[in-house]
């Protein structure tokens, strides 16, 4: 079973060996450990877990809007996410990113949307974003550390599927 839990240290050696393919690291925001280790007060590591074995990770972060202008106030960023190489190919990211927004509205109820940026090169990674609800706002972030990145995002109450303002 596919379950978001938000991270402890306790499951910090599992998170510390999530590895991806050679070929998607210029998308990933480094090596776990380091990125762990410079987690600020507003970013929140969480876990993509099957079967109680950490799958992958990503981070919530809650103050994603004073960094992009592209985010409302009332939104949270989802950055960083990522599936092990060794669970790649088996839907365990659609699955995840489909409990994402049940997770943030439980942790976080104040939140209306979540935003995320991906770049224009992981086709995969956009695929998989808008099959699970995500929506493309049209509009690309050109400060992206490998290039250009489609802005996704996902309105959480579920009956507004209209685009940002």
């Amino acid at each position: 079973m596919i379950r978001i839990e938000q991270y402890t240290e306790y499951r910090k050696a599992e998170v510390c060996s999530l590895l991806v393919n050679p070929e998607q690291t210029e998308f990933t925001i480094g090596k776990m450990p380091e990125v762990l280790a410079d987690l600020q007060a507003h970013e929140h590591a969480c876990l993509i877990t099957i079967n109680h074995q950490v799958a992958g990770s990503f981070i919530l972060d809650t103050r994603y809007a004073e960094t992009y202008r592209f985010c409302p106030e009332d939104a949270l960023g989802v950055r960083a996410l990522l599936i092990d190489k060794a669970f790649q190919g088996q839907g365990i990211a659609s699955q995840g990113i489909r409990a994402l927004p049940a997770f943030v509205q439980r942790h976080y109820p104040d939140v209306q949307a979540l935003y995320l940026t991906v770049n224009c090169h992981n086709l995969p990674a956009y695929q998989c974003y808008l099959k699970t609800g995500f929506q493309d706002t049209g509009d690309l972030y050109y400060g992206g550390p490998a290039g250009p990145q489609h802005i996704l995002f996902k309105h959480l109450s579920g009956e507004h599927a209209c685009s940002p303002e």
